[in-house]
């Protein structure tokens, strides 16, 4: 790496950054019960840190204060307001498992001590307890965030092996009761049944999703189930076709819902909202790709979705089967995926798009998104001058279907040299949002190039079949629309047919490496944390459950998908110079599907650099290897992709 370069860069991302202490995000919101006040995970830089400070913080709707600042906000996340409005929970953000409750106000009261790391929590509709989703000792990560295991026994000693056997490993999750009377919380889901996320519904009783296994590949078999607190009776309501998650219920307790459809990730869910009949077991399903819900009284339900590129809020009537859409928007709000809180009337989100800085909002009678508080520093004003401009695209695919995605332009007349973005699960999307999520969008496009963002088949935004037609055609009619993109892109004028490179995570790590190994468009590819091999993917990973979702056939069998979608298997067909990038500690495709595709092209005498991350999992994401990571692809970029 050039010095030169290295300075450039990590000077864009001290600018991007801002100052010392300045409230970046805002995620996990919470209304307060009479709609006055939102609650909320904030998000703080810290110079020298590789993660920002989270602190629990509270925004004042009459006056747009925040109460009492963030210098001084406990640190903390997912705040929770008691029923009567009058406190707030949260997860503290020690070592060890805590759940703070204090006044709204924000003056801590109590500390309850739970086993394990707490993930989530909700007050009893009584107020006088706390049911806390909590994750045990050596559990795995979500690839979503990172992948990797929560730390184990510290008491151990560090030569101890890791065993694994035939049965079922520990590492999972539990539901625990915090009675605000006592000192101790009691475990009330049952041994051996992991919990993934869970809700009360009504006074006694508890939904969730759960499985009998606790790994990651457990959890693509979940079912829906309603848990008796006083009995610790479980019992299943829902054994969907796919996947659920996000699960709810009225304030009643009589209906119980979640999202269900066809899921690449844990973390990453959408679909359709069903809603089961506690009573009867009667079952409703409405609309498509909804990625929040809430229950704002026993016969409506709040709901964010994804329409093509469009984010919609709208308000779901169960009785009738009515829908009335509160906002659409070209932009978007929430983090991963849409995302919105509500209660006393006011519903409030994080609205923001690609050159629009991320506020804090709540949603006007008249439709429109009013933006209480702006998060918005000196950093994001560069990044928003420095990355360039989005814009909706949309072509055809070869068989004439419409797809769509987001490109970003520099300043400048082109054509430009253009990186193709491809996003991971394959089950997400493209949306337009700040920065588009990444930091890599606008650092390529404050150095001159375009970069697309498709939306191929199995993302989410377009249905149902839109979302099978890709899962379980991984490197098929997903490949033909991101080059048919590249095709109309070229056919436009708008991009340089010489100068086109790849890039993708994950997923997208995946297709980039069957990009290249298919076809001759690309003339450089950064391939980050992917699947080359599924064969040994299936068994190595901690997801083999994701491929056997997607893939037909068995991986043992030479003629299955599991070899014929395999990319390493055709390394000699490459022509592309690669750069594959991994995290050492990546559970979900581990580093040596970079490691194998690397050899496999070296040996070939193709041009490959490997470079392994020791402390990143499931993609880079600590800042001084994201420094690092971007000096590469830059460097790599501009060397196989500059003006001859």
């Amino acid at each position: 790496m050039t010095m030169k370069r290295a300075d450039t860069v990590a000077e864009f991302f001290d600018r991007v950054e801002g100052r010392d202490g300045d409230l970046d995000n805002a995620v996990e919101l919470a209304v307060s019960p009479d709609g006055r006040a939102v609650a909320f995970t904030a998000l703080v830089t810290a110079k020298g840190e590789a993660e920002p400070v989270r602190r629990i913080a509270v925004l004042d709707l009459d006056s747009g204060a925040l109460l009492g600042g963030l210098d001084t906000a406990p640190e903390g996340s997912a705040p929770c307001w008691s029923p009567d409005g009058r406190r707030l929970a949260w997860i503290g953000a020690g070592p060890e498992g805590e759940i703070v409750v204090g006044s709204s106000e924000l003056v801590v009261e109590a500390r309850y001590a739970v086993p394990g790391f707490p993930e989530s929590i909700g007050w009893r509709p009584d107020g006088g307890a706390l049911s806390v989703c909590s994750a045990e000792p050596g559990a795995s990560r979500s690839d979503v965030h990172g992948s990797g295991y929560l730390p184990g026994d510290a008491s151990l000693p560090s030569w101890l092996p890791e065993v694994s056997g035939a049965g079922s490993p520990s590492g999972g999750r539990r539901v625990w009761l915090v009675e605000l009377a006592g000192s101790e919380a009691t475990c009330v889901s049952p041994s051996g049944t992991t919990v993934w996320q869970a809700a009360w519904a009504g006074p006694g009783s508890v939904v969730c999703v759960a499985s009998e296994g606790p790994t990651e590949s457990d959890w693509y078999g979940a079912e829906l189930a309603v848990l008796d607190v006083a009995s610790g009776r479980l019992r299943s309501v829902l054994r969907p076709e796919a996947q659920i998650g996000i699960p709810a219920a009225n304030p009643s307790g009589t209906l119980v819902s979640a999202v269900a459809g066809w899921m690449s990730d844990r973390g990453l869910y959408a679909g359709r909202l069903t809603v089961v009949d506690v009573a009867t077991g009667g079952v409703t399903e409405f609309g498509d790709d909804i990625t929040a819900q809430i229950w704002t009284d026993d016969d409506h339900v709040l709901f964010a979705a994804l329409h093509g590129l469009d984010t919609v809020i709208g308000e779901y009537t169960v009785s009738s089967g009515a829908c009335r859409t509160l906002w659409r928007t070209s932009q978007t709000c929430g983090d991963l995926l849409p995302d919105l809180a509500a209660s006393g009337g006011t519903t409030a989100l994080v609205a923001h798009g690609y050159g629009q800085p991320r506020a804090v909002a709540t949603l006007g009678a008249d439709g429109a998104a009013e933006r209480r508080l702006s998060l918005a520093h000196a950093g994001s004003r560069y990044l928003a001058a420095a990355g360039g401009t989005s814009e909706p695209v949309a072509w055809q695919g070869p068989d004439g279907r419409t797809i769509e995605g987001i490109l970003v332009t520099p300043s400048g007349p082109g054509p430009h040299p253009l990186v193709v973005h491809l996003h991971g699960g394959p089950v997400w999307a493209w949306r337009d949002e700040w920065s588009m999520h990444f930091p890599l969008t606008p650092l390529l496009a404050a150095h001159g190039y375009a970069v697309l963002h498709p939306n191929m088949r199995g993302g989410i935004g377009r249905g149902q079949d839109f979302v099978r037609a890709g899962l379980h055609d991984m490197g098929g009619a997903d490949a033909t629309d991101i080059l048919a993109g590249v095709d109309a892109l070229v056919a436009a004028g708008r991009v340089d047919p010489r100068r086109i490179g790849v890039t993708g995570n994950s997923y997208g790590g995946f297709m980039s490496a069957w990009l290249v190994a298919t076809s001759d468009r690309f003339a450089a590819a950064v391939i980050r944390s992917p699947v080359t091999d599924w064969v040994s993917q299936h068994f190595a990973s901690n997801l083999p459950g994701f491929d056997r979702l997607c893939l037909t056939g068995d991986p043992s069998d030479p003629a299955s998908d599991y070899r014929l979608r395999s990319p390493l298997y055709l390394a000699a067909q490459v022509r592309t110079p690669v750069l594959l990038v991994a995290g050492a500690k990546d559970l979900a495709t581990p580093p040596e599907q970079a490691a194998i595709f690397h050899r496999a092209l070296v040996e070939h005498g193709r041009e490959s650099t490997l470079v392994i991350y020791p402390e990143e999992g499931h993609g880079v994401r600590q800042r001084p290897a994201l420094i690092d990571l971007s000096v590469r692809m830059l460097e790599f970029f501009d060397r196989h992709l500059a003006d001859d």
